[in-house]
Parts: structure tokens; sequence; C-alpha cells
């Protein structure tokens, strides 16, 4: 088997360094080693990654490019290219480290279960100056699949995907590029393509959460994004004004039970609960300014105004929904 493994990055050398050792550590006990290569697409403005790929010995040929046009999409797509002639490319952030048996797991899922592509778990790894109420509240803890089970759509941070797929769905949609949800995106085309996805509970990766991802105000900013992202997906699956009702109508659901339990939490001075109910919150007021046509740009280089003003609106839409 040919796989090429392909990290995205932009910006974080040191994280990269970690996961690229990480990768230079896989083992294979269930399944034959394949013939790897590593590809490094650079989506910085600084084209500062080959330092770090240069810092790390690698068991396998690794190349290392840099994508100028600024969008997850553009640099994804651009992993594809470069990954050439291979029967597997099995996607990770660039913020993660994997499991020594990673992708031993993926690739024998896949052959177990006969899979266009297998998605594995995303556990995180927090630091040391990360609060207790953030641990117990689990806000970053992925959900308990069995191997083998199927799914609609799944991420690129931890999955494989059989080349073949690539067919009939060949890239990631640029409309996403500066927003999220690309891979959302692809992988509800690649269902609606026919092919078959499914969970593989071993091929475990492990997410660093910095502090600044365990504010209040990063998890619901996270949640309007996924909210937001996934009407999108959703129009280009789905785009009569029947799918758009029921949007609504859940999305209204996801604000008005989310702020009743919001409140509740409140009262009782369940800080975890409150957190919860505004993330829910957060999820319909950002699939309702889907509906009102924003794409919400998350990932706009920071520092701009535009951004400034998304963040405004986050907090904006949040605070209405919650007087309702």
């Amino acid at each position: 088997m040919r796989v090429a493994v392909c990290v995205c990055t932009c910006e974080r050398l040191e994280l990269l360094r970690e996961l690229l050792r990480g990768i230079a550590g896989l083992r294979f006990h269930k399944v034959h080693e394949p013939e790897i290569k590593v590809v490094v697409v650079d989506n910085g403005e600084r084209a500062s990654a080959k330092e770090a790929c240069g810092a790390v010995r690698m068991p396998w040929p690794t190349r290392y490019v840099v994508e100028p046009r600024r969008g997850i999409t553009y640099a994804r797509n651009r992993a594809i290219a470069e990954s050439g002639v291979v029967d597997f490319i099995a996607f990770i952030d660039d913020d993660e480290v994997p499991d020594a048996q990673w992708l031993d797991e993926l690739l024998w899922t896949q052959s177990k279960f006969a899979a266009d592509v297998v998605s594995g778990p995303v556990f995180p790894k927090y630091g040391s100056e990360i609060p207790d109420w953030v641990k117990r509240g689990r806000f970053f803890d992925p959900p308990i699949l069995t191997t083998g089970a199927s799914r609609n759509t799944c991420a690129c941070n931890n999955v494989l995907i059989g080349t073949h797929v690539l067919e009939r769905v060949p890239r990631f949609d640029d409309a996403f590029a500066l927003s999220g949800a690309e891979d959302t995106n692809f992988f509800l085309q690649v269902k609606k393509s026919g092919y078959r996805i499914v969970c593989s509970q071993e091929a475990v990766v492990f997410e660093s959460v910095p502090m600044k991802r365990a504010s209040v105000f990063w998890m619901l900013r996270r949640e309007f994004q996924t909210g937001n992202g996934w009407v999108f997906c959703e129009a280009g699956i789905d785009g009569r004004l029947r799918m758009r009702v029921t949007r609504f109508l859940r999305a209204c659901g996801h604000v008005v039970i989310g702020s009743a339990k919001a409140a509740l939490g409140t009262l009782r001075f369940e800080r975890v609960a409150v957190v919860h109910a505004l993330q829910r919150v957060s999820l319909g007021a950002g699939m309702l300014a889907a509906l009102a046509g924003h794409r919400f740009l998350a990932y706009r280089t920071p520092g701009t105004e535009s951004l400034k003003t998304d963040n405004a609106m986050v907090q904006k839409s949040v605070s209405k929904a919650m007087s309702l």
C-alpha cells in the first residue's frame, strides 16, 4: 500500500515539530508497513515551517511545499495534488500527535470493513494551566463510537481517504476556505456519492488544548462557527425551502432550550451546565446567521477589522438569544 500522510500547517512550528516526531514513531502490527510519504503544506505568510520539517529526522520521504493562497481548502487541495500516486491519503492537523498505532489502525479498519473513508477520534491533551472545570466539563472530548460504525460525515483532523473517492469528489470547496467546515462539506458529498465512511475508535490522535481555547468565549465562538458552517454544508446537499424551514425551527429550538438551561444552571450555580447550555445557544445563533446569509469567516487573517467584526457579531448574537 502507498499512503501519503498530509499535514496542513500555519505558523505553529513547535506543535508541528511534535507532530512530525509522532509520525516518525508510527508502528505497524495489524497490517504490513505501507510505503509512506509525508506531505507538509505551509499556508503561513512567512513560509516558516520548512525549519520545523528539517529539524525532525523522518524514516520516510517528506515533501514540504508552500501554498500562498490563504485558506484551508487551498492547503488541503494542494496536499492532495502533492501526494502523487498513492492508494490512501491520511490527514492529521498540525496541533495533534498520533498514537504509535494510529495509521496501523486506520488501515486495518479500512481493510476489515471495506471502507472508503475511515475516521478516528481526537482526544484532548491539556496543558497544566487548564482549569479543572474545563476538564470536568468534557468540552473537548470526542463521541465514543464503535469501530466499523457508519458515519454520514467526519473531519480531516484524523481521517484516511481512499484516493478512488477523489474520482467523484475531487477537491475541497474553496467557498469554505476562510470559514472552515470544508471537511464536513467534503465528506457529506462523499457520502452522497455512495461511498462508505466508518469509525476506527482505536485510531487515536491527541490534540493540544491551550489556555486560549479553554475560555468560554472561544468555546462559544467555536459552536457558532459549527452551526454556521453546517447550514452552508446542508445548502450544498439540499437547497429546498423545506430544508431551510426545518433548519430554522431546529436553530430556534437550540436557542430557546439552551437559554432555558443556562438560566436554570445559573440559579443552581452550575458553571459547567451553564457553559454547555450557552454552547447550544451559540450553535443555534450560528445557524440563524447562516440562514440570513452571513458566512462566519473564522480563519480570516488575525487582527483584521473584519475578524473583530465577526467576533463582535458572535457576542451580539448570543446576547440577543439569551434575552429571548
